[in-house]
């Protein structure tokens, strides 16, 4: 038979043979051995190039150069900005796509979301975070940027909620010309810690780490899930505290980590991370849809993904779960989201979301 095409888009993952490529092989692999599928697969993968640093062309072209692959799921334009532009061709032409964006603004019959992150997500447990550390007066470096914006307008509702006073907000750029005035800014109004609101990049090329440093400033401080680029170095984000969805109370993660070691005998990619249990689960999510899949089209994936139930996760907590429906599309449910803190070097469990009423 001929094999089922799966089609990979992002520049954020490696190629044919990487770490990333395992890990989805390993989720189908298994599969089969377990007589999940029946059917072999191939993977046709694509770069993408897409925003901030290429070009939003790049990514429409590369979803559909999978499509006309034969692709009958991609998963891929991982950032918010490339599922924006990205989306509304998945619907146009019947083609699943699994997005990690955390955006709202990305959405129809064909766009699923496995969220690495949610604008609205992150800041509400940011401010959960902040209630519960007792910092009711902050100060805010706010992004523009596609989530920056987002996650500011969710802040501001959050603190106005949970009464915490947004002592002063500094706006800027993804590349700020002077991050060391504005941080300077933020510092001069005395609040009781920092709060970082944008996409990340400041913080994975060492920008912020360094402006910080400078200035002698040590604040208690968080960020959303720009976090998780500590993929680029836990150095960068010493002190900082952020959204993740690596927990190791969850059994799934420690297991997925143990059959990756004996399948290929190293680490999976920059391991301890969320990342890597992110790629498998949104492989694992793609074989569940396949399975259920009244034909082997995209709008059969579309059914099959969409029949999905408690689905466990090796993402987020132990109470996570993965699943779909007709008309919701945001197919992590229960603790999904967690805190996460870097200390000396090295990645360290904060804790997972607690109720406050």
């Amino acid at each position: 038979m001929d094999p089922i095409k799966i089609g990979w888009l992002g520049s954020a993952l490696d190629g044919p043979g990487g770490g990333y490529d395992r890990i989805h092989r390993m989720a189908f692999d298994e599969a089969i051995e377990n007589g999940v599928l029946s059917r072999g697969v191939e993977f046709v993968i694509h770069p993408e190039n897409g925003l901030p640093q290429g070009s939003a062309k790049n990514a429409i072209d590369g979803f559909k150069y999978l499509v006309d692959e034969g692709c009958i799921g991609v998963a891929g334009a991982y950032s918010s900005d490339n599922a924006m532009v990205v989306g509304p061709f998945a619907n146009e032409l019947q083609v699943p796509l699994i997005s990690w964006c955390g955006t709202e603004r990305y959405s129809g019959e064909y766009c699923f979301r496995l969220g690495n992150g949610d604008c609205g997500g992150d800041a509400t447990l940011v401010v959960g975070w902040l209630k519960k550390n007792g910092y009711d007066r902050v100060a805010v470096l706010s992004e523009v940027s596609p989530n920056g914006e987002e996650y500011f307008r969710y802040f501001r509702q959050e603190c106005r909620r949970r009464g915490v006073s947004i002592a002063a907000v500094e706006t800027v750029s993804q590349a700020p010309p002077d991050l060391g005035a504005n941080l300077s800014n933020l510092r001069r109004a005395e609040a009781d810690a920092l709060v970082y609101m944008g996409y990340g990049v400041i913080a994975a090329n060492g920008l912020l780490r360094d402006a910080l440093d400078k200035l002698g400033w040590d604040p208690p401080r968080i960020m959303g899930t720009s976090f998780m680029f500590y993929l680029m170095g836990f150095d960068k984000f010493e002190g900082w505290v952020g959204i993740d969805q690596l927990c190791p109370q969850n059994p799934l993660a420690e297991s997925f980590h143990r059959r990756y070691v004996e399948r290929y005998r190293e680490d999976p990619p920059m391991w301890p991370n969320a990342i890597p249990v992110l790629a498998y689960d949104t492989a694992r999510v793609l074989v569940e849809g396949l399975h259920r899949a009244p034909v082997l089209t995209g709008w059969g994936l579309k059914a099959g993904l969409e029949q999905i139930r408690f689905m466990p996760s090796s993402t987020g907590g132990p109470q996570t779960h993965i699943a779909g429906g007709p008309h919701d599309h945001q197919l992590f449910k229960g603790d999904w989201l967690l805190y996460g803190r870097v200390e000396n070097g090295e990645l360290r469990f904060e804790g997972l979301f607690e109720p406050w009423e």
